[in-house]
């Protein structure tokens, strides 16, 4: 059991640097995504194993960051205190700031560095977090006898005489705050000398950590995330330092993907994941592609704090990959596919829906106090505002499922790449095309429809009843900016702003219901949805 008279600090309250600047904005460590959340949510969860509830939990930030709201709320429900420190405080000088905002001079305290995240916590108290070694960066070396710690020393990137020493790795715990605080104080604030300073009074041990992950650079930022991701996702999923392999028990799914990839031109082969390896392991088939070291743009629209002439770069990546796959004609008739795409689907999958859950929809519904028609009166006049193309207009290359959590973005190039293709329209046929409309409705789904916000659970949905919705997102101006510039798009000769993009949009959410049974909630959040952006179509937001 962790000693109840206790403390624990994230230290993230200094911006991250320069390099990852680039990437996600300016942010403090902890804030930066990791999967559908930011990485303090991993931390707090790996602080919180064997705590007391007398045990609390602060987060360094810097003064002059603005937290959003949703993450408010979200340290207010794990229980976690926000300290705002002075920009411009070295590590030091702000764990002692933290210290004193709190007067917790009599407790001990664990310190877990912003960008860090381990496997484990060593156990007790007057410990340091080691591995057996760093990367071409800085790194605190482990001056030792044993696992008792005699000094720590700072050691410069590729230095011969760091290579047989383990490094601190970014987890500290004191059993007084007051000794540290005083340690600190005697030297100069400087972290490292100060532990040193600290360890001479209470000695101090290192506990060897086996699986370290460090986020604090570009470079480690993206290979601890791959760790941390292999680590947490299925067998569905097998990722390598260079690969990743998909596998599904599905293999028509598979090999269209694949055979997607293989197919497309080159023209438009930069812009996606590279084929790799295709076929069957055991029961699954799979196929294999190029592991790119590189964000979603659904992180980068959630989380990150990145400005606005990156999304301009973004968005005129995402248009010149549609341009180039608008420019390449199939032999079949696009009405063949708009058909299939956009024809009776949605009112099939409503009324799957409607069996599956036991939801009344021909029940008038209200969204934000407004009356608003059923979900099989709103499918109905969906399917009336998409046009049938004309019999002679071609098809044309599609993705079929071009949303921010499958494309990605590279700052070195200002390119963006595509992964998990849909590889068919027709069941049981392999087809690399189909309907551009339907891809430029997919990218609206995340911009105007904010998908990638509803699967992060950044929005607050109340229920009167089953059929009477109130729904509301954070608001960001920056959101607001990017749809504006969405709107003003013409691509391959269509408007993003047409009430047909809007009507492909909307049916989006309508037909994905009964793709998330096993998520009531979110079930309830895409109706709440269908329901603003039908209000928008109409011209009357609710």
């Amino acid at each position: 059991m962790i000693h109840p008279n206790l403390i624990s600090v994230i230290a993230s309250g200094a911006y991250v640097s320069h390099e990852l600047v680039a990437e996600f904005g300016p942010l403090p460590p902890a804030f930066l995504p990791l999967g559908v959340g930011r990485l303090y949510d991993m931390q707090i969860a790996s602080l919180k194993q064997d705590l007391t509830e007398a045990s609390p939990i602060y987060i360094t930030l810097p003064e002059s960051f603005d937290v959003p709201a949703h993450d408010l709320q979200s340290f207010k429900d794990k229980g976690v205190t926000p300290i705002f420190v002075p920009d411009g405080l070295d590590l030091g000088a702000s764990i002692v700031f933290a210290v004193n905002s709190i007067s917790a001079y009599s407790a001990g305290i664990r310190v877990l560095h912003g960008d860090t995240l381990l496997d484990r916590l060593p156990s007790g108290l007057d410990v340091v977090a080691s591995h057996a070694e760093g990367d071409d960066y800085c790194w605190a070396a482990i001056n030792h006898s044993g696992t008792q710690i005699e000094s720590l020393e700072l050691i410069e990137a590729a230095s011969e005489t760091q290579l047989s020493r383990p490094v601190a790795c970014g987890y500290f715990a004191f059993s007084s705050c007051s000794e540290l605080v005083r340690a600190m104080v005697r030297s100069g604030y400087d972290f490292l000398r100060g532990v040193n300073a600290y360890n001479r009074l209470h000695p101090m041990r290192m506990d060897n950590i086996e699986h370290w992950y460090d986020f604090g650079h570009l470079q480690t930022y993206f290979h601890s995330r791959r760790m941390v991701t292999t680590a947490r996702s299925f067998n569905s999923l097998q990722i390598t330092r260079n690969t990743v392999k998909k596998l599904s028990t599905d293999a028509f799914k598979m090999q269209a993907e694949a055979n997607w990839f293989a197919r497309i031109p080159a023209d438009a082969r930069p812009y996606s994941a590279r084929l790799l390896d295709q076929g069957q392991d055991g029961t699954r088939a799979f196929y294999s592609t190029e592991y790119q070291y590189a964000p979603n743009l659904s992180e980068l629209f959630v989380f990150s704090g990145i400005g606005r002439i990156t999304w301009q770069k973004l968005l005129s990546s995402c248009t010149e990959f549609l341009e180039i796959c608008a420019s390449h004609e199939g032999e079949i008739p696009r009405a063949h596919y708009a058909r299939q795409l956009m024809g009776k689907k949605t009112v099939e999958r409503l009324e799957r829906y409607a069996r599956e859950s036991g939801f009344d929809i021909a029940k008038p519904l209200s969204l934000n106090g407004r009356p608003m028609p059923s979900l099989a009166e709103i499918a109905t006049s969906l399917e009336g505002m998409i046009s049938v193309p004309d019999a002679a207009e071609p098809s044309t290359i599609m993705h079929g499922d071009f949303c921010f959590s499958n494309i990605l973005y590279n700052s070195r190039n200002n390119r963006i790449s595509v992964i998990d293709p849909r590889g068919y329209v027709s069941s049981g046929e392999h087809d690399i095309y189909g309907d551009i409309r339907y891809d430029i409705a997919k990218l609206s789904h995340s911009i105007n429809g904010l998908y990638d916000l509803i699967i992060a659970g950044r929005y607050r949905l109340t229920q009167q009843n089953m059929y009477s919705f109130s729904l509301e997102f954070p608001p960001s101006s920056q959101r607001n900016w990017l749809r504006n510039q969405f709107a003003d798009l013409t691509i391959a000769g269509i408007s993003t702003a047409s009430q047909e993009i809007g009507a492909i949009t909307t049916s989006l959410f309508v037909s994905m219901l009964p793709l998330h049974a096993d998520r009531p909630d979110r079930q309830a959040a895409f109706i709440a949805n269908a329901l603003r952006l039908f209000s928008a179509l109409e011209g009357k937001p609710a």
